[in-house]
């Protein structure tokens, strides 16, 4: 049996993960995604406990306005994935910039998954 070495390394890419409280203020639900690895897919989604708890999410840097921008009712969601690229080369990249979101009520939650 030949002696053979094997180098293996590890790399761990850039996740996310969160439940997010949104409340009648503007909040950041996640920031720009900064450096040399871009985000690759992201996911919100409106998991309130209630049919009241409208959430609008603002792509950009400035806040978060009331039905102004993407517009999520209870279970609604928002997905922008490069994942689904077959061509391998168009370029395609998911929203990199900052997200805010505000609610209807005060007691909003939105899962985040960005990876």
């Amino acid at each position: 049996m030949d002696n053979v070495s094997t180098t293996w390394t590890s790399y761990q890419e850039p996740a996310n993960n969160a439940s997010v409280s949104v409340s009648t203020s503007s909040i950041l639900v996640t920031p720009a995604r900064q450096g040399a690895i871009p985000r690759k897919s992201i996911v919100i989604r409106n998991i309130s406990p209630n049919a009241t708890d409208i959430i609008t999410l603002n792509l950009g840097a400035s806040q978060a306005v009331a039905n102004v921008g993407i517009v999520l009712r209870q279970y609604d969601t928002f997905t922008d994935s490069a994942e689904g690229d077959w061509t391998h080369g168009n370029g395609y990249l998911p929203f990199q910039g900052t997200i805010n979101a505000i609610c209807a009520t005060a007691t909003g939650v939105l899962s985040l998954s960005e990876r």
